[in-house]
């Protein structure tokens, strides 16, 4: 086995156990069907929403910001290149995501559709109600996706700027953007574009992808960001 299959084995190994047994079959398959039961034993009524989803989108965020740092010294003694390690983890992170995002839209599929044949009322807490009245498979499947790509993708790009250039110097950054948007948006400057935003109408699908979007470019600039990253992040204090 050469250093690439190598690294890919341990990164896959990581996130199995992380997406599929951890999350899905201690979390998200057993409060499926603890809501299921309180579903038809309660009949529950409309003003109640089965949550399921939420744990799903944390351990996205949650492999963004821990999933590189456990393996990343282990793959670079293992023999592997930055680059190599950097693209399997993209890789498998991503494909982590789909499967997770589909297990739980199955999930879904399924707890609403046991509410229909037994006429609970309840629904399912999602983001798509925001945008939907009705359930749709597959446009709760598509805006589900692009919302774990923004925990996923988000989370790692913010990771990644602190492991380079350290907490400290990131509060610092962070600070200088923010109290530049306050005084360009009071100024007056963007406050244009807030304003015009609301008057643009997208649908949900179309404001999902852009999300998802922004979301991958992201997680791909952090490639530049870690390709010569040193094995360590940045000390705390910078």
């Amino acid at each position: 086995m050469n250093a690439r299959s190598a690294v890919f084995r341990l990164i896959y190994n990581d996130a199995s156990w992380y997406f599929v047994k951890l999350l899905l079959l201690f979390i998200t398959v057993p409060l499926t069907i603890v809501w299921i039961i309180a579903g038809l034993v309660f009949d529950l009524d409309r003003e109640t929403l089965a949550a399921i989803s939420g744990p799903a989108y944390f351990f996205f965020a949650g492999f963004g910001l821990s999933g590189f740092k456990s393996l990343f010294p282990i793959s670079i003694g293992m023999g592997s290149t930055r680059e190599q390690f950097l693209k399997a983890y993209y890789g498998v992170g991503i494909g982590g995501v789909i499967f997770s995002v589909l297990c739980l839209n199955i999930c879904q599929y399924a707890l609403v559709t046991i509410y229909q044949w037994n006429s609970v009322e309840a629904g399912i807490l999602h983001a798509a109600r925001l945008f939907l009245e009705e359930y749709h498979f597959f446009a709760y499947l598509w805006i589900d996706l692009m919302v774990g790509m923004a925990c996923f993708g988000l989370s790692f790009f913010g990771y990644a700027i602190v492991y380079r250039v350290g907490f400290f110097r990131s509060v610092i950054m962070f600070m200088i953007v923010t109290v530049a948007g306050i005084f360009l948006y009071y100024g007056g400057t963007i406050s244009a574009l807030f304003d015009w935003m609301p008057n643009f109408k997208m649908s949900a699908m179309a404001i999902a992808s852009c999300v998802g979007a922004v979301s991958l470019a992201a997680l791909f600039a952090t490639y530049p960001m870690l390709r010569h990253a040193p094995l360590h992040p940045m000390p705390r204090k910078g």
